[in-house]
């Protein structure tokens, strides 16, 4: 998914970076970095699949799908 599938993903499950960040204990600033692939969080990409209801690796295949298939 590109960043923008994702925000839009967020709002159509009800949701907000914002809640997000409250609930991982981060700013809404690191929630935005780990959609926009500034920074990598395993828990916040975690928290955001959860929310939207997708595999983290659907989301973020590039960094999961070669992160495990290489060992």
């Amino acid at each position: 998914m590109d960043p923008l599938d994702i925000k839009h993903a967020i709002e159509r499950a009800g949701s907000s970076q914002s809640e997000i960040a409250r609930e991982r204990g981060v700013t809404p600033a690191m929630v935005n970095r780990v959609i926009w692939n500034g920074d990598v969080s395993d828990h916040i990409r975690r928290a955001i699949a959860r929310r939207i209801g997708r595999p983290v690796e659907d989301i973020w295949p590039a960094y999961y799908l070669r992160k495990f298939s290489n060992g």
